[in-house]
């Protein structure tokens, strides 16, 4: 009889094991996270072994990675995916939304307009993995540049879908890669 309660009691320690493991080592991570952003839903970024890989910086302010040593653009998977998505520019009104429109269809209709393309920053989702890539271009339109932004959706799948959008080019509100890696550094409590 007590065979029987013992192989239960070790079974169910088997069992329960991993289980508590799993959950206070997810507790500690999040106890000693310093580079997280929570989105206010009840859904926190967490971003600490992607800065301690030394490889990327986060931007404490937005959900932003940005890699110290930008990658290429996906030139190759832009021309296999042939299909843009212009995505919504919100902070646009609509006349200059409607201009804005014009220059991605002037601009994307040149040919190897994308071979200029420059890596920005990189998205994380939810689950705290890396979800999109943001890549920027200044091209001149009617006699008036535009900053274009073109967002590399990566799927479940591996797959890419893009998205682009554009805004009229301000020296002075521009961020490139060199001011969003600037930005990061400064916008978490602890150094990167």
């Amino acid at each position: 009889m007590s065979f029987y309660q013992n192989k239960f009691a070790w079974l169910a320690f088997a069992i329960f094991s991993p289980l508590l493991l799993i959950t206070a080592n997810y507790g500690f991570k999040v106890m000693k996270s310093v580079y997280n952003k929570d989105l206010g839903n009840g859904v926190v970024i967490y971003a600490d072994d992607y800065v301690n890989s030394g490889t990327w910086v986060f931007d404490c302010e937005h959900r932003r990675l940005i890699s110290r040593a930008p990658p290429p653009a996906p030139l190759s998977a832009l021309e296999r995916a042939n299909k843009l998505t212009i995505g919504n520019m919100y902070a646009l009104n609509d006349a200059e939304e409607k201009l804005a429109k014009v220059a991605i269809r002037a601009i994307t209709a040149m040919p190897d307009w994308y071979k200029n393309l420059r890596y920005l920053y990189s998205v994380l989702d939810e689950n705290s993995e890396i979800s999109s890539h943001v890549f920027d271009l200044l091209a001149m339109h009617d006699g008036r540049e535009w900053a274009l932004r073109v967002w590399q959706e990566i799927g479940y799948d591996g797959e890419s879908s893009f998205d682009i959008t554009a805004a009229p080019y301000h020296p002075e509100t521009y961020m490139d890669h060199a001011k969003a890696l600037q930005r990061a550094t400064k916008s978490c409590p602890v150094p990167q």
